[in-house]
This record gives structure tokens, C-alpha cells and sequence, in this order.
């Protein structure tokens, strides 16, 4: 009890502060570990508080058709629903569904064994169910998805108590506030891509290693997972020669890939690796990318068809690594053996998709901007139709939209990672006048980034569940100048400003959470679902509308 006290007593004192205490120690006062457990812990107390006790229906997209097809794979029926495509979501949901039902847990886990809709008490116990365990689904990937990004940063940055701030602001940020308490796409596909990045990033910080094309390759197969997830990914890949080409070696490198009969080995070991993944996964590909219609789904032709713009993607990708390898002077065997391990990787990432097999999920998959260009088209007709003034007037209006959520205060948002990009932007400035150029380099390619997929993301109104996609890069440039401009570290606004964006980051963040608990809404909000839920019995209060 009194070496509780006695610890007790010393964060205090860490917190409260004084002349001496570092800014950074009283912001981040706990050990590491310290740090890991209360913020799970506190995404947790977050999730119980509002979330978990929601009615299966008040998120009902996605929640309603993600356990729907759950309950399909567990029936042994296909997969109905193929939008974002959504697979890894549905899969492990399917899996973790019939885990718990295996251990008496869960009462229903297929569909053949769901309740008629007359039986109103066990259809409504049945969806319950299946819809809260799918939430703790969603909250232990997004506790594993903060954690893995905390202990990446730490790795590239070397500061835990940077990492520690890093961690918190992901798992109090706008888009996770949401995404850990229901069932969305977003979730598995940025926890995977960026994990992928700040591995290349530290990758990239250790300069040229034996394996460092081997770590390269197993983050493209992640990256390719998580387009597999969500179809958005495919704006983040193509971001990537941008966000990494400043991020050179802070170390020497080994020779290990200058000529020598080992790095030959392994080029040959990679190239056979890529060779092996090609020719696993070309039915998929040469089914899928030569269609655009399958017995599911028919998508819109664009004028630039998906061999054509993936071949522009892979050669843009090629040109950032050949810059890359030229600027940073990366070994010639090296930058061949890269290459093999990224085709290898993506390869065997896209064999996921043979785990329950559907044209359809491929389909989506290998057609990204047919897909999105749908959706883009049904909610901005101007898109597809309008005239060139109208698309020009569109994007103004997109560009002014965007910047006044930025402002906060002419169009407000759920999303308090706004205010951490005021201090990026503000520690940017600052490292323009130390003349540190390379750091405003890597912390502008950040911005860019974010911005410019911000500025897609317009097209669909930009909702709070698309802020996850660009909230990390967001964390990353704000962690960057941190860790490369000590002086604010020190700064004797430091800690005032830390302490109020972490104020603002959970006030923000909980607000639009708490708001669903308030929520009247009834089973009625399904109705609009039943178009993608063929198989199940329509409710009594959907009864009087047609069937779509």
C-alpha cells in the first residue's frame, strides 16, 4: 500500500510539475507499459460507457450488413454484400461469431439458425448478440491497432514518451471514437496500411540491411490486405512514393548488398518468392481485372480501365523507388531485390482472397475508382454528369469545404486531430526559421498527404468514419517535429498546449458517441438495409414498403 502511495505521490509530482520537470514528463507521466494499459483502458471504459449497450439497429451501416454476411459464411452461403469489399471484416466476424458459439457464448451464429421474425424477442436477442460481439471484435482491433502504432513509433523515433502521446491522440482521434465501438471497414484497413508505413519508415531510418527488402515486402503485404478491406487504401498506395521519399538513413548502412555471393542468394531467393506469388495468384487477378461484371455486381466503365491505371500505379510506384534508390543511394542488388519482395508480398497478401472465395470480392478488389467512381457519382451526380463547369464548381466547393472544417470554427467536426494539424502547421513555421529543411520536407509530404485525400474524400462529404484514413499521418508529421525540434519539447508553451489538446481530444472525441446514446431512432432504419439483407424476413415495421 504505501509503495502504491509512494508512486502515486511521484507521478503526482511529475504532473503538477515544477521549474525542473520537463514539459514532456508531465504530460506523459507513466512508465510505458503504464501508458499502454490506461489508454486500452480508457478506450474501454469508453466503450462501455456508450457503444456496446447501443440497439443492434443505431449504426446499422455498417453493422447490420456486416453480421448479415457473417451469418451467410457461417450458413455456407455467399457473401452478399461487396461495397468497400469489406472481406477481412466479414471473415474474421464470421470466425469470431462461431468461436464464441462453439464455447456457449453466442446462441446463433448462422443464419439457418436465426429466429423468425415472429418471434420478436429472439429475433432482437439474436441480432443483439451477434451485433455487441461484433463490437468487442471492433474494440480489441482497435486496442491491438493502438498499441502496434504506439510501438512503431516508438521503434522509428526512439522517444516512448513521443510514442506515448502518439498512441493516445490515435485512440482518442475522431474517426477511432467511432470506428472501435462498430463494425466498419476503415478499422482493419488503416491499422494494417499503417503499421506497413512506419515499417517502411523505420525500414528507411536504418539505411541498407541484409533483410531490409524483406521487410519491405512483408509491409506490402500488408498494405495489400488492407486494400482488401477498403478499396479507399488505393489513394494511400498511391501517396506513398511522396510520403517516403524524404525520409532517408539516419544510420550507416551495412555492404551487404554490394556484389558478393550471399546478396546474390537472396535477390534470387526474392525473385523466385515473386515469381512463385505471380503465378499463385494470376487466375484471381486475369478474372478479375478484365471484367467488370460479375453475377453480384456490374460496375461503370471509366475511360481509363483498371490494366491501364494499375499499370500507371506500378510504374509511379517504380519511379518513387528508383528516385528513392538514387537519392539515398541505395545498392543496385538491393533495389532489384526490393522490388521482387513487393511483388512477392502483394502476391501472397492477394491469396487472402481464395480463403472463402467470391468473383465478386476480386471484382472490387482489382476495380477500386470503377467502384468509387459509383458511389461518387450517387451522391455528387455532377461527377458523372455535369458539365466541365459543373465538376470545376464542385471542386472549389469541395476545396472550400475543406478548408473551413480546418478553421473548426466555420464549419465545426467531430474530429479533434484538426487542432494537432494548428500545431503541425505551426511547428512547421518554426522549423522553416531554424532552416531545418529537411524536416519541413517530411512533415509537408505528411500534410500533402493528408489534405489530398481529405480533398477525395469530399466527394462522399467526407464523414467521420473517412477521418481514420488520414488522422495517423496527421499523428506521424506532429510526432516528426517533436522528435527533431527539441527546442519545443522545452518550449514554455509546451505543456500548456499539450495539456489542452489532450483536453480537446477526448472532450471531442466522446462527444459524438455520447450523442448516440440519445438517439430515438427504431427498427425502422433497417428498411433502407433490406436490399442488401435478401435472406432475411422483413420486420413488421418494414411490412408496408415495397421490397426493394
Amino acid at each position: 500500500m504505501q509503495s502504491l502511495r509512494a508512486a502515486a505521490s511521484q507521478i503526482w509530482s511529475k504532473v503538477a510539475g515544477g521549474p525542473t520537470t520537463p514539459p514532456l514528463e508531465r504530460l506523459v507521466p507513466f512508465p510505458w507499459k503504464a501508458e499502454l494499459v490506461i489508454v486500452c483502458g480508457g478506450m474501454l471504459a469508453s466503450f462501455l460507457i456508450a457503444g456496446f449497450w447501443y440497439p443492434y439497429w443505431r449504426i446499422a451501416d455498417m453493422d447490420f450488413w456486416i453480421v448479415y454476411n457473417a451469418f451467410l459464411l457461417n450458413a455456407g452461403l455467399p457473401q452478399e454484400y461487396f461495397d468497400h469489399p469489406g472481406y477481412l471484416s466479414i471473415l474474421m466476424l464470421a470466425d469470431w461469431l462461431r468461436g464464441l458459439h462453439a464455447i456457449g457464448v453466442l446462441k446463433v451464429d448462422a443464419l439457418t439458425q436465426l429466429p423468425p421474425v415472429a418471434d420478436a424477442a429472439a429475433f432482437k436477442a439474436a441480432w443483439t448478440e451477434a451485433t455487441r460481439a461484433g463490437r468487442v471484435l471492433s474494440l480489441m482491433i482497435a486496442m491491438g491497432f493502438v498499441v502496434a502504432f504506439g510501438m512503431l513509433l516508438r521503434a522509428w523515433l526512439r522517444d516512448w514518451r513521443i510514442a506515448g502521446l502518439g498512441l493516445f491522440f490515435l485512440a482518442f482521434s475522431g474517426g477511432m471514437a467511432m470506428q472501435m465501438r462498430i463494425m466498419r471497414t476503415e478499422l482493419i484497413a488503416c491499422g494494417l496500411f499503417f503499421c506497413a508505413l512506419l515499417i517502411l519508415l523505420i525500414a528507411a531510418r536504418h539505411g541498407s540491411r541484409s533483410l531490409r527488402p524483406f521487410l519491405i515486402g512483408a509491409a506490402a503485404a500488408l498494405i495489400a490486405l488492407a486494400l482488401q478491406n477498403k478499396i479507399q487504401i488505393v489513394f494511400l498506395i498511391a501517396a506513398l512514393p511522396v510520403l517516403l521519399l524524404p525520409f532517408g538513413p539516419e544510420e550507416d548502412g551495412s555492404r551487404f548488398w554490394k556484389p558478393s555471393p550471399p546478396a546474390i542468394v537472396l535477390l534470387v531467393v526474392a525473385a523466385i518468392a515473386a515469381a512463385v506469388a505471380v503465378y499463385l495468384v494470376a487466375d484471381i487477378a486475369g478474372a478479375a481485372l478484365f471484367t467488370l461484371s460479375t453475377g453480384s455486381m456490374t460496375l461503370p466503365r471509366l475511360a481509363v480501365s483498371a490494366p491501364v491505371y494499375w499499370s500507371l500505379i506500378a510504374l509511379w510506384l517504380g519511379l518513387g523507388i528508383a528516385a528513392y534508390a538514387t537519392i539515398w543511394r541505395v545498392p543496385l542488388l538491393e533495389t532489384l531485390a526490393t522490388l521482387a519482395t513487393i511483388v512477392a508480398g502483394t502476391g501472397l497478401a492477394l491469396l487472402a482472397l481464395k480463403l472463402r472465395y467470391h468473383p465478386t470480392d476480386a471484382l472490387v478488389v482489382f476495380h477500386p475508382l470503377e467502384q468509387m467512381y459509383a458511389f461518387g457519382a450517387s451522391t455528387a451526380p455532377q461527377l458523372a454528369t455535369g458539365t466541365l463547369a459543373d465538376k470545376a464548381t464542385y471542386l472549389i466547393e469541395a476545396i472550400g469545404g475543406l478548408i473551413a472544417r480546418r478553421t473548426f470554427v466555420l464549419e465545426s467536426s467531430p474530429r479533434p486531430t484538426i487542432f494537432l494539424e494548428w500545431f503541425v502547421i505551426a511547428a512547421t513555421i518554426y522549423a522553416v526559421r531554424r532552416r531545418e529543411w529537411l524536416t519541413v520536407a517530411k512533415a509537408g509530404a505528411l500534410m500533402a498527404a493528408v489534405y489530398g485525400i481529405d480533398l477525395l474524400g469530399m466527394a462522399r462529404g467526407l464523414k467521420q468514419e473517412y477521418f481514420l484514413l488520414t488522422d495517423p499521418l496527421v499523428i506521424i508529421a506532429a510526432a516528426l517535429l517533436l522528435a527533431r525540434l527539441p527546442a519545443l519539447q522545452t518550449h514554455r508553451l509546451a505543456y500548456p498546449v499539450g495539456l489542452a489538446l489532450i483536453v480537446v481530444h477526448v472532450a471531442i472525441s466522446q462527444a459524438e458517441p455520447v450523442k448516440h446514446i440519445f438517439r430515438s431512432d427504431g427498427e425502422d432504419v433497417l428498411c433502407g438495409l433490406y436490399h442488401n439483407a435478401q435472406r432475411v424476413e422483413r420486420l413488421p415495421v418494414c411490412a408496408s414498403l415495397p421490397k426493394p
